[in-house]
């Protein structure tokens, strides 16, 4: 099957071989598998391709842009605290002052 089917495409395809993928699925999306094939005439394996590759391609299309890693996305934040020019770590603080902040509160939990 090629790797750009669509669903449009299932009317004038031609068949080919495919790996097989076993993956749970629940029972009423199986059920509407079932009937979009029946109405395209189109085996269930066919319309789960031409599914996955246009969600695919929307994926792709809305994630235009995006950073391609979180070290990139943590680069661009920075430590909440004035003056601090270090990369965000997690809470909004930098590793030393995320650290200052968990002994801070562990002395006062005491």
């Amino acid at each position: 099957m090629p790797g750009d089917l669509k669903l449009k495409d299932l009317k004038r395809r031609e068949r080919s071989s495919s790996r097989l993928m076993n993956v749970k699925i629940p029972a009423y999306v199986s059920a509407a598998i079932d009937r979009v094939a029946r109405d395209l005439d189109a085996s269930k394996t066919e319309v789960v391709i031409a599914l996955l590759n246009e969600g695919l391609q929307a994926s792709a299309t809305a994630l235009k842009g995006w950073p391609a890693d979180t070290e990139t996305r943590a680069a661009q934040r920075w430590c909440v605290v004035n003056g601090c020019r270090e990369p965000h770590v997690a809470k909004g603080y930098c590793a030393a002052h995320y650290q200052a902040a968990r002994r801070r509160k562990l002395r006062t939990a005491r």
